[in-house]
């Protein structure tokens, strides 16, 4: 991890520290906005929000008693859009979309706004798996090459007694050393108006349409250790097409965002037509538009997910409900427990501690929170959620100025506004 995200996490994790509390009084105090705020009072809340970022320096560093606007933030970064959704009281709280679609444009990014999602895919493609073991078209701890067809995972000393299963690549416990996440190059991907024509396959193997160098291989025994991996969850597309037989993006309408009415959401590449008018264009740094307005890759599972905040916190608030044994729409009340479980331990991380299925996991008790962060070449995203308190935060950008660090801002500002736990 680089320098600049251990002092980000540390700043984190000392502002949360001091958030829930009042003078004199060290015991958190959670606040409902959701069932105790008038519209006025609402709308106060989110004008505070919007008025008291917590300002980071470009190395991640706390700029102490300085706060800032969400404009001023935006045009700090060279960010033309965000858009947030806020989780309280087991329900979104609110929703609001800043900025443009585009740099220069006059179309301004509202709560029905699609974004990239990147990474955010992830616990998404994650639930459907599991989904399906509780449908028994899988096994958590089965040997993979037993299912897969399309593709299989090479064996070799590492996976001599243990094999890759749907546990570990779920946790990013598998031994994967993935050729493209370990290379970081910007590959495989077209732009708006056509899908990808590199296949995961392809990529896999590192053929030369891909540009990459070295293969996705187990590199270490599988369940020995956590290392992420995207293409891990290229292979999980690959398990989940090759058991129904049917598109990815299919397989995702019908087991999580069709169920969840995730209405703003899509798999499919390019975006469907109906959605395509209001989904954001992706950024360089400093406003510089992609030429085909947004990116698409070939690996769905791993982030090909286009969204708004607030079907996102829909997700969230899904997961937090069937955890505690409300009624649900995709998973079971034991499955979506093991969901946010630690599979796999974290080491000398200075927030996530361990991995669950699909989301990492951080603190204990009332401050016990599953999140996910995404990232593209023009796309940020976090989703932070406390099932506990019932509170948490989307946030969505379509620019990459500073790296996304005007998401930790943003959760920074909400921590402190909604009183959040330790």
């Amino acid at each position: 991890m680089c320098k600049r995200s251990i002092v980000l996490f540390t700043v984190l994790a000392m502002i949360l520290n001091g958030c829930g509390r009042t003078d004199g009084d060290s015991t958190p105090s959670v606040q409902h906005a959701a069932s105790q705020d008038t519209a006025a009072g609402l709308e106060a809340r989110i004008r505070r929000v919007e008025s008291a970022l917590v300002l980071l320096s470009e190395e991640g560093e706390i700029l102490a008693g300085q706060t800032g606007t969400m404009a001023g933030r935006m045009e700090h970064y060279g960010v033309p859009g965000v858009s947030i959704a806020v989780i309280d009281d087991f329900q979104v709280a609110w929703a609001r979309g800043y900025g443009a679609l585009e740099a220069g444009g006059d179309q301004a990014v509202t709560q029905a706004t699609l974004f990239h999602a990147g990474s955010v895919a992830k616990p998404l493609a994650a639930a459907a798996a599991l989904a399906m073991v509780e449908r028994g078209q899988l096994d958590l701890d089965e040997d993979l090459n037993h299912r897969l067809r399309s593709w299989h995972i090479p064996d070799n000393e590492y996976t001599s007694t243990q094999k890759v299963t749907l546990r570990r690549l779920l946790s990013h416990s598998a031994g994967l050393s993935d050729g493209w996440t370990d290379s970081g190059i910007e590959c495989c991907y077209s732009e708006a108006g056509a899908a990808p024509t590199v296949t995961i396959q392809q990529m896999l193997d590192a053929e030369p349409p891909t540009g990459l160098t070295t293969p996705t291989r187990v590199t270490t025994v599988p369940g020995s250790e956590y290392r992420y991996a995207n293409l891990g969850y290229g292979i999980l597309e690959l398990l989940l097409i090759d058991v129904t037989d049917e598109p990815f993006a299919t397989i995702m309408q019908e087991t999580v965002l069709d169920p969840l009415g995730m209405t703003s959401s899509t798999f499919e590449q390019p975006i469907p037509e109906d959605l395509r008018a209001r989904a954001a264009s992706e950024h360089h740094d400093r406003e510089r538009p992609f030429p085909g307005k947004r990116h698409h890759f070939p690996t769905l599972a791993a982030g090909g997910l286009w969204t708004t905040p607030s079907d996102l916190a829909r997700f969230a608030i899904e997961i937090v409900a069937s955890r505690a044994g409300r009624p649900s729409s995709v998973l079971s009340q034991n499955m979506a427990s093991e969901m946010v479980s630690p599979q796999v331990t974290i080491p000398n991380h200075p927030i996530t501690n361990a991995e669950g299925l699909g989301l990492g996991l951080t603190g204990e008790g009332q401050g016990f929170a599953f999140l996910h962060t995404g990232g593209t070449w023009g796309s940020t995203c976090l989703l932070w959620a406390h099932p506990e308190t019932g509170q948490g935060v989307v946030v969505m950008t379509n620019g990459r100025g500073g790296q996304g660090l005007i998401r930790f801002e943003i959760l920074l500002a909400v921590a402190r506004e909604y009183a959040w736990p330790e």
